[in-house]
C-alpha cells in the first residue's frame, strides 16, 4: 500500500505515500493518496479521521470511512487526499490545527496542489474538526462536508462534556465563517453517540441565514453513518463540483 516519494521520472507518486510534519517538537504522521493516473493534480480533499484512529502509527486513519471507499471506487474520488493522524482522542482536532495547516502547505507547495480547489472532511471527532477548521479559517477551503460532527468541541483541557451551542455574537460569528464555503452535513438519524441535533442544527442556522447548506439524514444509520456518507450519497460528486477549476 505504501509508495515511495518519487517514481524515478519526477512526477508525483501515486497510491499511499507516508510522511510527517514536526510542529513544537511533536512529530505528526500523515498520508498522502494521489490515485492512479490521476488527471487533475489540482484538486484536493482534507480527511480528518474519527477518535478511534487516533495515535501515532501513520496508518490506522486509513482504514474507517473515506480511504476505504476509495480503495474500492477510486474513480469516484479524483483527489490528492491528505489523511492526518491526530495524537491523542482526548483532544479535538483545533488544537493540532497548526499541524493541519502545515501538511496542507506542503501539498500545496510541493505535489501541485491548487490552494483555491481545496476541500475537507471527516467524521464524527473529525467531522467536528471539520467544522472547526472550515469555520476558523474561511476561504481556506471551498467546501465542506461533515460525517456525523458535532458542532461545539467535546473535550477541553482533558475534560470530556457536551457544551451548549453558540448563541449571540459567537453564533453570527460561526455563521459568518460560513458565507463563503458550501457544507454538507451528513449524519445518522439513529446515532447514540452523536445525536443527529447537531447536524440539524448547524444546517437550520446556515439555512435560516441563507447560506448554502445541505443536510442528509441516513435514518437507518446508527453512529458509523460514514460507509453511507462515502460510499451511497454522492458526495463525491458534490465535491468534485465544489472543487473544479474556475
Amino acid at each position: 500500500m505504501q509508495a515511495s516519494e518519487t517514481d524515478g521520472t519526477d512526477s508525483p507518486a501515486e497510491g499511499f505515500v507516508f510522511r510527517s510534519v514536526e510542529i513544537e517538537g511533536r512529530s505528526y504522521p500523515y498520508t498522502v493518496y494521489r490515485p492512479r493516473g490521476l488527471k487533475d493534480g489540482g484538486r484536493a480533499l482534507v480527511f480528518l479521521h474519527g477518535m478511534g484512529e487516533c495515535g501515532t502509527d501513520g496508518s490506522t486513519p486509513l482504514v474507517v470511512g473515506l480511504p476505504p471507499a476509495m480503495m474500492v471506487a477510486p474513480d469516484r474520488w479524483p483527489f490528492v487526499v491528505l489523511i492526518p493522524q491526530k495524537p491523542t482522542g482526548e483532544s479535538e482536532w483545533e488544537d493540532h490545527e497548526a499541524a493541519v495547516l502545515a501538511m496542507l502547505d506542503r501539498l500545496i507547495e510541493e505535489d501541485g496542489v491548487d490552494p483555491e480547489r481545496v476541500a475537507i472532511t471527516g467524521l464524527s471527532q473529525g467531522g467536528h474538526g471539520t467544522i472547526a477548521l472550515a469555520s476558523r479559517h474561511p476561504g481556506r477551503f471551498v467546501a465542506a462536508a461533515p460525517v456525523c460532527g458535532y458542532v461545539q468541541r467535546f473535550w477541553e483541557d482533558g475534560e470530556r462534556g457536551w457544551r451548549a451551542k453558540p448563541d449571540g455574537e459567537a453564533k453570527r460569528a460561526l455563521i459568518e465563517s460560513f458565507r463563503s464555503t458550501p457544507i454538507w452535513l451528513l449524519h445518522g438519524g439513529r446515532d447514540d453517540v452523536v445525536p443527529p441535533g447537531e447536524s440539524e442544527w448547524l444546517h437550520g442556522a446556515l439555512q435560516d441565514a441563507g447560506l448554502t447548506s445541505k443536510l442528509t439524514i441516513f435514518q437507518d444509520d446508527n453512529h458509523n453513518s460514514w460507509d453511507s456518507a462515502y460510499r451511497e450519497s454522492g458526495l463525491w460528486a458534490w465535491l468534485v463540483d465544489m472543487t473544479r477549476a474556475r
